[in-house]
């Protein structure tokens, strides 16, 4: 009976060994310096397979490390070679089990501890990289190879790994976070999965705005437009993450960084690994932010001091992406200058030598991408906002723009020193008055909108007051339906509930209540001035630059 059970215990260990091999050779065979994708492989086993079981992982390493390190002997040194059988497996072990006891990164009971998680992958990716550097400088270089650059390796192995984690430990984490929600049977809960709402946005929108921009990378002439089509690969991340928190962002930074890989064109890329900076950035922003708001939900109702802090963390994070739409909207408008400038040197062009030809339908559609451009950009980040203020973005910004195109009349009255507000909060009101708009215009005909703002000072705070007013009409044709406004304004479209969220940030209260022909929303939100200058994040200090090793 004890050697049936001893025989069982050992073919367990013997299976777990043989698979973890066979994924860690077949994960191998896509993976390399700028996105190496067996390390999130490595890290997610060791994550979530129980501690009995880990020295089955490191033997099952020590068979392919050790293969690598024979076939290589006469070609690298026997230095090189004795360092390569050392498994990376084994030196991350200690990190992980630290992370796993001491910061309880993946409690048996509650949600991923996100924060952690991303402490543990830059731990072991720069535990891994020192690894390789240290067995790259004590290789036997071939006869005639050049100079190793090793601030230029250790970047490129310190990203790629990092990036390889971010790949996969979320998107195995959310999978693993969601077990128990889950139905009995994981048939039933994979079909209720991919018929969620999270699944429905991914595949209906984020994967066709990824593959055009892989198509736009891989088909630009010119390196400026192809880093350009990579770095907008993050906006996906953004946008599944504001609406669906850590989840979203785990499947958002999945398929970006799927997305810039295939549009590498060398192996060794740097532009690549720019871009990969700029994705591995934005995807642990979103995570983190993901997993506050989880956490700011799970709190309330806890201490006012613990609740304030946390709330100050999630207004922080919140100024950190919108300085990330920012840059991203700064940027479409200086490729939109450069289009125009491109346009008027090919009409003149054109004009020398066809003199017959018309150019006014050419100059209709630049036209309408120039619009089209602005309306990005300006959804993204608003133009006027930025340079005339809250009121004067209302009046004649893309909300007044949207509207009109849409046949719809719309007014804004403001009154009481809007523009002494803070900017995170001008921003903040004029991204509630676009949700509102969204929704008011998707669930009712409406003929005329209204929006009051109202801002005074009471007890050393400043607060801000704004009711959005709907008129409804019997005319069908007004029902916009949110898709036309979603995309304009750059709206989420997740309804009244969103737009709650969105005010509790600022701790205002949101009201809804029928008037005598249609519907007002009214918001009031605070501005504590002080806090909200440690909010604001500049644009510059968003900008990623590559790691270097000295």
């Amino acid at each position: 009976m004890k050697d049936g059970s001893r025989r069982n215990v050992w073919l367990r260990h013997g299976a777990i060994a043989l698979a973890y091999a066979l994924g860690y050779v077949l994960l191998r065979q896509v993976s390399w310096s700028h996105w190496v994708l067996f390390s999130g492989y490595r890290l997610a086993v060791l994550l979530l397979v129980p501690y009995r079981y880990w020295p089955a992982l490191v033997v099952g390493e020590l068979g392919p490390v050790a293969y690598v390190s024979f076939s290589c002997i006469e070609t690298f040194g026997w230095v090189w070679s004795s360092l390569m059988l050392v498994p990376p497996i084994a030196l991350a072990m200690p990190v992980v089990r630290a992370c796993r006891d001491r910061l309880n990164m993946i409690p048996a009971r509650g949600p991923v501890r996100m924060g952690a998680v991303l402490i543990c992958t830059l731990a072991v990716s720069a535990l891994w990289t020192f690894m390789n550097m240290a067995a790259l400088s004590v290789a036997k270089a071939p006869s005639g190879f050049p100079p190793i650059n090793y601030s230029v390796e250790a970047a490129r192995w310190f990203i790629g790994n990092y990036l390889g984690i971010l790949t996969l430990v979320p998107l195995v984490l959310m999978v693993w976070e969601g077990r128990a929600k889950r139905a009995a049977s994981w048939r039933m809960g994979l079909e209720r999965a991919l018929r969620g709402r999270l699944a429905i946005e991914v595949a209906a929108f984020v994967v066709p705005a990824l593959a055009l921009l892989v198509w736009i990378g891989l088909e630009a002439s010119g390196e400026g437009s192809r880093q350009v089509a990579r770095m907008l690969m993050f906006l996906p991340v953004v946008w599944l993450a504001l609406r669906h928190g850590w989840h979203g962002a785990a499947i958002g930074g999945t398929v970006a960084s799927v997305a810039v890989v295939l549009t590498m064109p060398e192996l060794y890329d740097t532009s690549t690994l720019q871009a990969e900076v700029f994705v591995a950035f934005a995807a642990t922003s979103m995570l983190l932010f993901g997993s506050r708001i989880a956490v700011l939900h799970q709190q309330k109702g806890q201490g006012s001091e613990l609740a304030g802090r946390s709330l100050d963390l999630a207004r922080r994070i919140q100024a950190q992406c919108e300085a990330q739409l920012r840059q991203t909207s700064v940027g479409i408008e200086l490729i939109s200058e450069t289009i125009h400038a491109t346009e008027e040197l090919m009409f003149e062009r054109l004009r020398q030598t066809r003199v017959t030809v018309d150019p006014r339908e050419f100059r209709r559609r630049t036209t309408v991408t120039r619009e089209q451009l602005f309306q990005l950009a300006d959804g993204l980040n608003p133009v006027t906002l930025r340079e005339h203020g809250l009121v004067a973005a209302l009046r004649r910004g893309g909300i007044a723009r949207a509207l009109n195109t849409q046949r719809i009349g719309y007014w804004c009255a403001a009154r009481g020193g809007i523009d002494q507000l803070s900017s995170p909060v001008q921003l903040a009101l004029h991204r509630l008055v676009s949700e509102a708009i969204t929704y008011l215009c998707s669930i009712h005909s409406v003929g005329d909108l209204t929006v009051r703002l109202r801002s005074g000072r009471h007890a050393g705070r400043r607060w801000a007051v704004v009711r959005i007013d709907a008129l409804f009409s019997a005319d069908p044709g007004l029902r916009v339906r949110g898709g036309p406004l979603l995309h304009r304004l750059a709206a989420t479209g997740l309804g009244i509930d969103a737009i709650r969220d969105r005010a509790a940030l600022y701790e205002g209260t949101v009201k809804v209540h029928a008037s005598a022909h249609g519907e007002c929303i009214s918001a009031m939100v605070y501005d504590d001035e002080a806090r909200s200058k440690e909010w604001a994040v500049p644009v510059d200090s968003t900008t990623p630059e590559l790691f270097s090793f000295r």
